[in-house]
């Protein structure tokens, strides 16, 4: 099956029915980030699986602001954590015991042993609201259809895939009952029992008219406005600098004197921020001059 080129996502619904969905597929945005660290094969897939996963997280939460999945765990991969803004902007990053060999193929309560997972939703304006989500199964997508079913209380179901080259997930939702246009009563069995047919080709090889074809071609499908996705870092030098500053005038100043210099290499998209003296002497005042 042909490699589609895409970096979108697609929202369609069932006419006479209460059930939505979602289904985003990326190539160059997962390659993007990916191409920033030597990653093992099986993390650049469960990493996919996760900038994927915020994706459509990011198109059914609307905020204006800042929506992000962080894993951590006791197994060999401590921290994996992917965001999305409100310009559709994507990155993500894992970090994992080098020192051991990682096996082609993992499963996210494998390699997150005792872990969970921390969905953050931080607008621009407002307070910031993390849910807490256990480690479930073997799957990603488990543990999402969990976050729904405790956050939102509407039934939902995730499939994700992700090779190395190319991330995509399909995502159903059932609405309340009031929704519903007809009282289509087995809709949500008949959708979700179809969509669990696709095959990982399919998920990440096909445009998504094609797919919601191939699944639904018995079904009355509207499809709504394609929407771009991309990289895209937030980091900045005035950030950086703000970073800096926190860590207090003193450790600044140690670091100076050790250094010359502060550098700092951003993780997500290894861009370098240097910082002299000159540079922080107007920030920290008389007490960071090292001479």
């Amino acid at each position: 099956m042909n490699n589609v080129t895409k970096n979108e996502i697609q929202r369609f619904s069932f006419d006479n029915s209460n059930v939505r969905g979602e289904r985003v597929l990326l190539n160059d945005a997962y390659q993007e980030i990916i191409k920033r660290k030597q990653y093992p094969l099986s993390v650049e897939k469960l990493l996919g699986e996760f900038v994927a996963a915020i994706a459509l997280l990011r198109d059914i939460i609307k905020i204006d602001g800042v929506l992000s999945i962080q894993a951590k765990g006791n197994g060999f991969l401590s921290t994996l954590m992917t965001e999305c803004d409100e310009q559709q902007n994507l990155r993500g990053i894992a970090q994992w015991d080098e020192s051991q060999v990682i096996p082609d193929t993992i499963s996210l309560k494998e390699v997150l042993d005792g872990g969970y997972l921390v969905i953050t939703i931080q607008p621009r304006n407002g307070q910031r609201y993390q849910g807490i989500v256990e480690i479930v199964g073997d799957s990603l997508a488990e543990c999402l259809e969990q976050y729904f079913s405790q956050s939102e209380q509407l039934p939902s179901r995730v499939w994700l895939a992700a090779n190395g080259t190319q991330c995509g997930g399909l995502f159903l939702q059932r609405l309340p009952e009031e929704q519903a246009k007809e009282g289509d009563e087995d809709a949500w069995e008949r959708l979700t029992h179809l969509a669990s047919t696709v095959k990982e080709d399919e998920l990440l090889g096909l445009e998504t008219s094609e797919l919601l074809h191939r699944l639904y071609h018995e079904e009355e499908v509207r499809l709504y406005d394609i929407k771009p996705m991309q990289f895209g870092c937030s980091c900045s030098r005035q950030r950086t600098l703000d970073a800096i500053l926190s860590l207090g005038t003193e450790e600044v100043r140690e670091i100076l004197i050790e250094q010359g210099s502060v550098k700092v290499d951003c993780q997500f998209c290894a861009e370098q921020y240097e910082f002299t003296e000159k540079d922080l002497l107007g920030s920290l005042g008389d007490q960071g001059n090292i001479h």
